[in-house]
């Protein structure tokens, strides 16, 4: 989100006004596949989504002028029979579901249409 607003020039230091505040709402975890290994189900790929929610607030103690809704981002990745690789993984996907969510709802707030990317 940051970076985001950053290119658009208009992200100060501080607790000044306006503000854009994000909220994390719910993390998904979807398997896309199983295979058994050593007689025991293991996923061979998952999809993880964030929704996160951001509203912009003009001063404190005020309704926000602007909400985005739920903006929720995917991203699929391979399973992997070593605990700590796919540890691993998990984390990567989930820091991009986050960054390509904080994005969305940043170019939303400066008026850029965002399409929704999500699969049905």
């Amino acid at each position: 989100m940051r970076s985001e607003l950053a290119a658009a020039g208009v992200l100060a230091n501080g607790g000044h006004f306006p503000k854009l505040v994000l909220d994390v709402l719910r993390v998904d975890e979807l398997s896309r596949g199983i295979h058994v290994q050593a007689g025991q189900p293991h996923a061979a790929g998952m999809s993880v989504a964030l929704t996160v929610r951001g509203r912009v607030f003009q001063a404190e103690n005020q309704e926000p002028r602007f909400d985005s809704g739920d903006v929720r981002r995917s991203v699929q990745l391979s399973g992997d029979s070593d605990p700590r690789a796919d540890s691993a993984a998990y984390d990567a996907a989930l820091r991009s579901a986050a960054e390509r969510a904080g994005h969305a709802v940043a170019r939303m707030a400066l008026g850029i249409p965002e399409p929704n990317d999500e699969a049905p």
